[in-house]
């Protein structure tokens, strides 16, 4: 029995949905390679650009997937084509509200349309958005809709296999170490460098690791969180960035400028203890990631997750040579598609327990990055 196709509305034309050279997402193209869709609409400002995407996807080999796709400029226009899902891949500072025409989220679940969206979730402080995300999933409980949110790194095979070796070993997580180091010098994105747009370098990039440290070892007692900052401002001039390019925070003033480094730590409400490491600091584009995680007997350690030559290495006393370590590799692996598949098959079923990053918890995670931010 074939599945059923679905009718998929996207919201944004840039490079989360439709890709860009060199950026290892892009959803379209994951849906084309699990078929089974019909592209009905875009929703985007810029009409010449949605346009030309429009254009080249179909002039491709999965043109057949937007042969009925119109362009549109607003996303009530989309509601009207009463698509299955939607897709919604622009800037947070256009969703995530209350505020006229940014309740996407809140619009398409009341039209009981099923909804991808991607983190972060908003640019509001946690004390007015909380409410805005109880009002989403309130409306997606009562009108039986999934509301997914792009943390995909819950699809990772490396770390489910890191769960997997938790939960076999047994025992709590005494320490949990995250790492990411962002490449600036040639960036792709200017937006990344204003926190009223993006919500700065933990907001929208590390929040990844902070929503990895609640999905791999419990919920963050919140309280206890405690971060360092180093700023453009710092008087010792620890903070300058000498290779910026310089139309990137020509408009920003000093102290609002993004933090060269966060380091933070807090205590989960497990018992072990949590790091957060984020510094603005490498050459050219290719960040470095790695997650470390240590009980008694046991480290797991996962190397550079965005790459395909991954590694989760494991030192653990139930090996024959305790000194030893051992590699896991997934060069197969492909979390964004995997997140996706899992939507579309939970749209399909109406299954929402098979989504991993639910709106209500992607909440928490965003509730944590802000109280981090927030450091002075």
């Amino acid at each position: 029995m074939s599945e059923r196709v679905l009718k998929i509305g996207f919201v944004g034309a840039g490079a989360i949905n439709f890709g860009r050279a060199h950026l290892p997402w892009d959803h379209a193209s994951r849906l084309e390679q699990l078929g089974g869709v019909d592209v009905i609409g875009i929703v985007d400002l810029d009409e010449k650009l949605a346009s030309s995407i429009l254009e080249k996807r179909q002039a491709s080999k999965y043109g057949h997937y937007y042969k009925n796709c119109k362009i549109f400029k607003n996303y009530r226009s989309l509601i009207e084509l009463r698509p299955d899902a939607v897709l919604i891949g622009i800037p947070p500072a256009y969703r995530g509200s209350f505020a006229e025409e940014k309740d996407l989220e809140l619009q398409f679940a009341r039209a009981g349309i099923h909804v991808f969206v991607e983190k972060p979730l908003s640019v509001l402080p946690p004390e007015e958005f909380m409410t805005y995300a109880k009002a989403v999933t309130d409306t997606a409980k009562e009108k039986n809709v999934i509301v997914s949110v792009g943390y995909m790194f819950r699809y990772h095979a490396g770390i489910l296999k890191m769960k997997e070796l938790i939960k076999k070993h047994g025992g709590k997580v005494m320490a949990f170490n995250a790492r990411y180091y962002f490449a600036y010098t040639k960036a792709v994105n200017k937006y990344w460098f204003n926190e009223d747009l993006s919500g700065g370098p933990i907001v929208e990039q590390a929040t990844h690791f902070c929503d990895l440290a609640r999905f791999i070892v419990s919920d963050v007692d919140v309280p206890s969180i405690h971060t360092l900052l180093l700023k453009d401002s710092d008087p010792g001039g620890a903070g300058h960035l000498a290779y910026i390019p310089q139309q990137y925070e020509e408009d920003i003033s000093p102290e609002r400028r993004i933090p060269r480094v966060t380091m933070s730590h807090w205590r989960f409400k497990d018992g072990g203890l949590g790091t957060l490491m984020h510094s603005v600091a490498l050459p050219g584009t290719r960040y470095e990631a790695n997650i470390d995680v240590q009980l008694d007997g046991l480290k797991l350690s996962l190397i550079e997750p965005y790459q395909k030559d991954c590694i989760l290495r494991v030192r653990s006393i139930n090996n024959e040579e305790a000194n030893k370590d051992q590699d896991f590799t997934f060069p197969t692996d492909d979390s964004y598609l995997t997140e996706l598949k899992t939507f579309l098959t939970a749209v399909r079923t109406n299954d929402p327990s098979i989504i991993e990053s639910s709106y209500s918890d992607a909440a928490l995670t965003y509730q944590m990055t802000w109280v981090i931010r927030r450091a002075k």
